[in-house]
């Protein structure tokens, strides 16, 4: 039986990579990066939509 040496797979691409890392190349990295933004910039987006939907009838409300 052969043995496969400790590895874990790149978060991007799946390649195998050493046991201390998590991307293989700078590239996936910068990758992996640019995705977790894109979807930090979405929640936030989600949880100001849902403030206005929450509140903008008590605002108005109130003003008018």
């Amino acid at each position: 039986m052969i043995e496969i040496e400790p590895h874990k797979h790149c978060l991007v691409c799946g390649n195998a990579v050493r046991p201390d890392e998590n991307f293989c190349d700078e590239l996936c990295q910068s990758k992996f990066k640019s995705a977790q933004r894109k979807q930090q910039i979405l929640f936030l987006v989600f949880l100001v939509i849902m403030g206005l939907i929450l509140f903008l009838p008590s605002i108005l409300k109130t003003l008018g």
